[in-house]
Formats: structure tokens, sequence, C-alpha cells
């Protein structure tokens, strides 16, 4: 067995032959004696493939109780040029627990745009799927992702300080695209675009801080005290569990012009936002009259199409599972109808406006805008 290969360590396309083998030698075996020996294929496989296969494992396949292929049927591959991404969304919004040779990534959000973007990414690392999930708090999109553990966990956890200028900032839109926020703030008449980083686990915020101090852009950093406070959001009222919030927040003209040139969101919404800020910014069109029509506008179509996505996900679900958890369906369905209602007729008053400014600007809008 010394110098043989291990079996999660083969190609797709070689497990595939391995996985033939050992189903073909134990049909073989039934026909013959009506018993299968475990042993005798995992002697059968090393001396055909050289491939070391332990008999519990064969076992396990042939019981059925664990799938060869595992449930990911994809080629995981490596970690490329833009690997820091997933690093950055890591960071943010996309959960990552170790599962033994595997990374299991998973994302929950209403926004099913923003978790079909982020498979799309992800896909050529290895297996993903978005699904539509019923939470507590209403109908959701799951995204998951698997990627091989033992060729991807020294770069997720690569020394800041080892990170190229191109690997930091990678690292940021990965961050950015999940918990960040590109804004503006008025004075007088006049428009200030500020990209902002917000969390509520402090050596997070400590580590969006090296990052940007490394490059380095001028930012500010701040924590406000939350713990207790309340909010409402559609019908439930959240009460905040985190004490602090953290923020990191760049606001210098030149800062903000450098990250909106070199920053590629995954967010769809916040990439349209960064396209048109930096062209605001490059045409020196900083009037607010210019701007904040465009933001509102913006801001309204983002919660029309969240809407949607939340619509397709509660038609999609079962009528089961919202009986398991004493939902009424077409209630929820009515409501979420209703406020579309709302939003789209907002839209529609702001469109008229907002796209003259933008086709002023001779910025290509996004796709889900036009």
């Amino acid at each position: 067995m010394k110098g043989s290969k291990l079996f999660r360590d083969l190609s797709y396309a070689e497990k595939e032959k391995i996985v033939s083998l050992v189903f073909e030698e134990a049909e073989r075996m039934k026909k013959l004696s009506g018993a299968i020996s475990y042993n005798k294929i995992s002697k059968t496989v090393l001396m055909k493939a050289d491939v070391h296969l332990r008999r519990c494992v064969i076992w396990n396949w042939i019981t059925g109780r664990h799938k060869p292929m595992g449930r990911f049927k994809a080629i995981r591959r490596p970690p490329d040029g833009k690997a820091q991404i997933v690093r950055g969304l890591t960071l943010s919004d996309v959960s990552s627990r170790n599962v033994y040779h595997t990374i299991w990534l998973s994302l929950h959000t209403t926004k099913d745009f923003f978790a079909q973007r982020i498979q799309r990414f992800l896909s050529k690392y290895g297996w993903t799927d978005v699904v539509p999930k019923l939470m507590d708090d209403g109908p959701r999109w799951e995204m998951r992702a698997y990627l091989d553990y033992s060729i991807w966990i020294h770069e997720l956890q690569k020394p800041v300080e080892e990170l190229t200028n191109e690997e930091k900032m990678n690292l940021l839109s990965g961050a950015i695209s999940g918990d960040g926020w590109i804004t503006i703030n008025m004075y007088q008449n006049h428009a200030r675009f500020i990209i902002a980083l917000v969390s509520s686990q402090k050596h997070k915020a400590e580590f969006y801080h090296r990052v940007l101090n490394l490059i380095p852009i001028p930012h500010g950093f701040t924590k406000r005290k939350v713990k207790g406070k309340q909010r409402r959001i559609e019908n439930i009222t959240v009460r905040t569990r985190a004490d602090y919030i953290y923020q990191i927040t760049v606001a210098a003209k030149t800062a903000v012009k450098y990250l909106l040139t070199n920053l590629r969101l995954l967010q769809p919404f916040r990439e349209v936002k960064r396209i048109l800020a930096l062209q605001f910014i490059k045409k020196d069109m900083l009037d607010s009259d210019l701007v904040k029509p465009v933001w509102d506008w913006l801001r309204f179509v983002e919660k029309t199409s969240t809407i949607r996505s939340q619509i397709r996900a509660c038609e999609l679900i079962p009528n089961e599972k919202f009986a398991k958890k004493n939902f009424d369906k077409q209630r929820m369905l009515k409501q979420l109808y209703r406020k579309l209602h709302k939003y789209a007729d907002m839209v529609r008053e702001m469109k008229p406006t907002a796209t003259r400014i933008i086709s002023n600007l001779r910025a290509i809008p996004h796709p889900s805008l036009q």
C-alpha cells in the first residue's frame, strides 16, 4: 500500500473509473457466489488501479450509506488570482465551516440575484447550488458551495502582509459585496460618496482596518453601542444581540475614487452603484440634484427586485413546509404582491429622471436596470 494513491486525491474522471470498478466487482461476486467480499474488492482496486480503498468505505458505498462521488459532483479546483474574493465573502455574509476534507460555504439571503451571482463565481472552484428555503422570518434563498480543504485553507489563512495589492483589493471586493455599501452624504447642494464596511465582530473590523492601512487607504474606524436596541424589519421586531457595531468608513474623494476604480463587486446592485459613482466623480457631476435622484431610484429598484425574489422563493417552496411552520402561504404572497405594487409604482415615477441623468453620464447601466 506504500506509494499507492488515495481516492480523495484523484481527479473527477479517475474517481468515476474507481467507482465503476467497485460496483462491477461487487455485481460479479454476487452473481458468482451470492456474497460480496469487501476485502477482495479493496485488493482488486489496489492491484488494477494502484488506489488504496478501505473495506469500510466500499461497504458504505454498496449499502447506500454514503454516495461514492459525494453529494457534490463537480471537480474541485485550486485557488486562482481571484481567490481572495472568496476570503472576503467568508468575512461577511457567507458562512464557512470545515467538515473533513471540505470547506462548506453557505449564504442565506432574500436576494436570488445575489445568491446566483456568488454561485456563478464559486462554481469554477467546486460544487454549488442555490435553492429556496423557508426560514423563521420568511422565504429566502440558500447558496451552498463546497471547496477542497487541503488546497484552499492556506489561501484563506494567508497572512495579510503577504498579499499583493491586487489580492487586497479582491479581498475587499468580497467583503464589501457582503457587509459593505456605497452611499452618499449630502452637504448643502453637494453629494459626497462614501464606502463603508460594517461588522458586529471586532476582530473582522480590525482585519479590514489592517488591510486598508497596508494599501494604504485613509479611513475612519468607529464603534457604536447597540446592545438591546430594537428595530423593525417588515412585521418583525428584531432585538440586537451584539454589544457594538464596528464601522470602517472611506470618505476622502481620492481614496473613494481609488477603491471604486479597483473594486469588482459580486452584489449586482452594489456593482452598478460602483460604476455610476465612479462616473459621477470622473465627470465632476456631484450636484445633489443629479446624484440623489439616481441613488433613490436604485434603492427602490433593488427593493422591487428583492420582493420579486421573495415571491419566486415563496412560490417554489412546497405547501407542507409552510404548514410545518404554521405559516399562511397565500397570505404571505398577498403581502409581498402588495409591497411589490407599491414599490413598482415608485420606480416608474422615478425612472425618467434617473435614466436621463445616467444617459448623460454615458455609463452603461447594469442589464437588470433596463
